[in-house]
């Protein structure tokens, strides 16, 4: 009986196949960005730059350039400055040639992001062991990337990839950081990390607005912990929190943001706030698919095993989890107030990134608290069967019960994907090359760039895209050359008018 609790499988073999299968499904999401193209935004924003860029080639006055975008933008519409200023700067405002390589920036940012926050929490704070912290790293981050609510938002249209999806993993960078810097021992070290803490809040509250929101409450709560808790290590969450709030406040004030709000229906802050933690549920309800259910009750017993040998302390789990929950429902209080709902898809990217780690630090802390409550039972005299021996303890670290959590994770993956591929963001990828979709649609792309910078047409019109793909394809102009994508791609191509034809 003895050996029902441990973990009989080989964690090194489990961790080995699992990265096959993860690097599989990835490089269908790399290879398909070379196929993508900037469109709406990317124009807007990068028509301060790109100017400057084909006038001169150089980099300063480019920057110089994006800087007086920045200042025009925050005045006229958008608070977000630390934001804008990367959108001035796109790549496409060098080179189109280079629009995919910021897209593969912000998927891998993403990812290495992940790696490491996770690393801090499984290694660093709970001890695991590093293929065990593998497997859990990687699990969570193919949850992250195939059930992303918008791919196309999320990582494949540059300027909300960047603003949403890469202003995320920075938060998730800034809180590795202040975790490290809390548990090392090493002077210089705290030092480097606080500098550290320090500016990339300031990144961050530069933002967009849900992630800066967030991120200013997980600080605060770090804070709280360290100088009331345990006693020591504050000024670094201290810092972070001033930088953090300081930027915020910038980005808040900005007289652009009273322009932008004009045209959309907002509610009182207080209202938001209340009602966000009913739209947390109501996204739960919506939005998660079974396989993402499926995937935390698989590695759950890996977790309970990991915070069972941590020798952490996890007291009033109802409250921790009451807490993870109003931090994830933070996300949602930035759109409530400005959009009166749920807010774009780009949006809904950053609240179901906030789920899984709602649900990964309520099942750490209820799986350590039950760890510290559950005994294994005393042998019966009673002779019993094998399964009636259990604990609920060995029920729960039993290798067929992980097999079939597993089982189920990897037939609720085929069933959403069978049923309509674009529910995987990888399916839907492999859908698009394997039939051409995404090929066709770069060419139409280059066909019609070919004319854009033809300086001797000055009246350009285009044809609908015959194919759309579900990753690639964002918005398109319309057959009105005067709103505002017309406008702006003709103004990047230096045309008198673009639009599509009737």
């Amino acid at each position: 009986m003895k050996k029902l609790y441990a973990y009989t499988f080989d964690s090194k073999w489990v961790f080995c196949c699992i990265l096959v299968i993860a690097l599989l499904f990835l490089l269908p999401l790399l290879y398909i960005a070379r196929f993508t193209h900037a469109s709406a935004d990317d124009f807007s924003y990068g028509n301060h730059t790109v100017e400057t860029w084909r006038e001169t080639g150089s980099i300063p006055q480019t920057i110089s350039a994006a800087i007086d975008g920045t200042r025009h933008v925050y005045n006229t519409w958008q608070g977000s400055f630390i934001a804008v200023f990367l959108m001035t700067l796109h790549p496409a405002v060098f080179s189109e040639s280079l629009y995919m390589f910021g897209l593969l920036a912000v998927m891998l940012g993403f990812i290495v992001a992940n790696l490491l926050l996770l690393k801090v929490v499984f290694i660093d704070c709970l001890k695991a062991d590093k293929y065990s912290y593998g497997i859990l790293a990687l699990i969570f981050i193919f949850v992250s990337l195939q059930f992303i609510f918008s791919p196309v938002e999320g990582l494949f249209w540059y300027n909300s990839a960047m603003y949403y999806t890469g202003f995320h993993a920075v938060s998730l960078v800034l809180f590795a950081l202040t975790l490290l810097c809390i548990k090392t021992k090493s002077h210089n070290a705290m030092v480097m990390y606080t500098v550290g803490i320090t500016v990339l809040s300031f990144l961050v509250g530069g933002g967009n607005f849900v992630t800066s929101l967030t991120s200013a409450i997980v600080m605060v709560l770090i804070f709280a912990y360290c100088l009331l808790v345990k006693r020591e290590r504050w000024l670094a969450p201290l810092l972070g929190t001033v930088a953090l709030s300081v930027a915020l406040v910038i980005a808040v004030i900005a007289p652009g943001n009273a322009v932008r709000q004009a045209y959309f229906q907002s509610m009182s802050p207080l209202r938001a706030v209340y009602l966000s933690f009913e739209y947390g549920l109501i996204f739960i309800r919506l939005v998660i698919s079974a396989p993402v259910w499926f995937a935390f009750a698989a590695i759950t017993p890996l977790i309970y095993r990991i915070v069972k040998s941590s020798g952490l302390k996890f007291r009033l789990p109802v409250l921790a989890v009451a807490l993870f929950y109003g931090v994830y429902s933070s996300t949602f209080t930035p759109n409530l107030y400005s959009w009166s709902g749920f807010g774009p898809n780009r949006v809904a990217n950053i609240n179901l990134f906030a789920f899984l780690f709602f649900m990964l630090a309520s099942i750490i802390y209820l799986t350590g608290y039950m760890a510290q409550k559950l005994k294994p039972r005393p042998a019966r005299k009673k002779k019993q069967t094998h399964w009636q021996s259990l604990s609920v303890e060995g029920m729960l670290l039993h290798p067929a019960i992980t097999c079939i959590l597993a089982a189920c994770f990897v037939i609720a993956c085929f069933t959403v994907s069978m049923s309509n591929p674009d529910n995987m963001a990888s399916v839907s990828a492999t859908r698009s090359l394997v039939t051409g979709e995404a090929r066709t649609f770069h060419n139409e792309n280059i066909t019609r760039r070919q004319i854009l910078q033809d300086p001797a047409i000055l009246y350009v019109q285009f044809h609908e895209f015959t194919v759309t793909p579900h990753l690639l394809f964002f918005m398109d102009i319309t057959s009105y050359a005067t709103v505002w994508p017309n406008t702006d791609i003709a103004r990047f191509y230096n045309k008198a008018s673009v639009s599509l034809a009737p």
